[in-house]
C-alpha cells in the first residue's frame, strides 16, 4: 500500500489479511512467521489495490465494530463513527436498563442504533424507520445476527412517517446533518465511497430536523425523551430549534470536547 495516499497503511494491511485468514489481527501478528497461502495472497493484493484507491476498510471486509459489537456494513449505509456511541451512553444513563421502553429510531441505517438499543434494554420494542430500502434491509441483517428481530420492527418511511410517535418513550435520530457547503473540504474517502443522502442535511444541515421537529410537535408524550447526534456547530441552533418544543433541551460534548448530542425531554 502506498502510504501517502490511505490513512493508516501498515494498520490498513493488517486487518485486511487477518479478515481474509479469519483470525484476529493480534493473533496474526504473533504468528507472523507463518507463511499466508497463494490464493490469500491474491486476494490480499486485490483488497489492497481497492484500499490504495481510497475505498474504506469497512466496506472491504463488510463490517465495523459499534459499541463493543461486530456489524455488517455496506456501500449502501454509512459507515458507524465511534462519536454516536454517546447517544447509547446517554439512553443507558437517563433510562434505568430494566424499563419497558416503545423506542423509535429514525433515520436507522445500518441499525447500529435499534440493534444496541435492543441489547440494552430487554424490556424494549424499537420502531426503526429508513428512507431507503437497502439500508433497511443491512439492519434487518443486524438485528438477525444479534438476534433481537423479533423486538425490532422495521419500517420504510421518511421519518417519523407510519409510526405512532405519541406512543413512543424515546426518539433515537441520527440524521444527515453536514452542512453542503463542506462537501468541498471533505475526505475524499467519506464523499466517494459514503452514500450522500445519509451524509448532507441541507444548506446548514438541520433540515432534516427541521422536518422531525414539525412533524412530533405537539404529539411526544409527558417525559419522552429524544436523543439527535449533530455537528459540532449546530447546538445553539439545535436548542433554538427544539426548546420550545419541550420541557428541557440539553447539548452534550464528545470526547473531543465539541457540541455533538442534543437530549430533549418532553
Amino acid at each position: 500500500m502506498i502510504a501517502a495516499h490511505i490513512d493508516s497503511p501498515r494498520l490498513s494491511s493488517q486487518i485486511l489479511l487477518a479478515h481474509l485468514l479469519s483470525i484476529d489481527r493480534l493473533i496474526m501478528l504473533l504468528e507472523r512467521f507463518v507463511p499466508v497461502p497463494e490464493d490469500i495472497i491474491v486476494q490480499f493484493e486485490a483488497l489492497a489495490a481497492r484500499r490504495c484507491a481510497g475505498e474504506p476498510v469497512a466496506y472491504l471486509i463488510g463490517k465495523k465494530e459499534f459499541y463493543g459489537r461486530s456489524f455488517v456494513v455496506t456501500p449502501d449505509v454509512l459507515i458507524p463513527r465511534p462519536e454516536t456511541e454517546g447517544m447509547i451512553d446517554l439512553l443507558q444513563a437517563l433510562v434505568p436498563a430494566e424499563q419497558q421502553l416503545l423506542c423509535a429510531d429514525i433515520g436507522t441505517g445500518s441499525g447500529i442504533l435499534a440493534v444496541t438499543a435492543a441489547l440494552s434494554f430487554p424490556g424494549a420494542h424499537v420502531l426503526a424507520t429508513d428512507i431507503s430500502f437497502a439500508a433497511l434491509r443491512v439492519a434487518r441483517t443486524n438485528a438477525l445476527a444479534h438476534k433481537v428481530e423479533s423486538r425490532i420492527s422495521f419500517l420504510h418511511s421518511s421519518l417519523a412517517a407510519g409510526i405512532d410517535i405519541r406512543q413512543c418513550d424515546i426518539v433515537l435520530a441520527n440524521l444527515p446533518y453536514i452542512p453542503a457547503v463542506d462537501a468541498k473540504a471533505m475526505d475524499h474517502e467519506v464523499l466517494r465511497f459514503e452514500p450522500h443522502g445519509a451524509l448532507f442535511g441541507g444548506t446548514d444541515g438541520l433540515v432534516l430536523y427541521r422536518d422531525l421537529a414539525a412533524a412530533v410537535q405537539g404529539l411526544m408524550k409527558p417525559g419522552a425523551i429524544l436523543i439527535a447526534e449533530i455537528d459540532y456547530r449546530q447546538g445553539m441552533l439545535m436548542s433554538r430549534l427544539w426548546a420550545p418544543l419541550g420541557k428541557k433541551c440539553e447539548v452534550h460534548k464528545d470526547l473531543a470536547g465539541h457540541d455533538r448530542i442534543v437530549v430533549v425531554v418532553f
